[in-house]
């Protein structure tokens, strides 16, 4: 599987993330485990696919 870790300033928020939906104020995540987390007021800054990273910032 392709699992990302998520990031903000530097900062693991997530991991082992499998779906990320960029919603209106934020956006919503979701684990291996069904688990979801919305974290407001953030935007993708970057994919880095080799590395299994999102980078998030505000």
């Amino acid at each position: 599987m392709c699992e990302f870790r998520v990031r903000l300033n530097g900062e693991t928020v997530a991991e082992d993330v499998l779906y990320l939906e960029v919603k209106e104020g934020g956006v919503l995540l979701r684990d291996v485990m069904g688990e979801e987390k919305f974290i407001e007021g953030v935007r993708v800054k970057k994919i880095d696919m080799d590395e299994h990273v999102v980078e998030l910032e505000r």
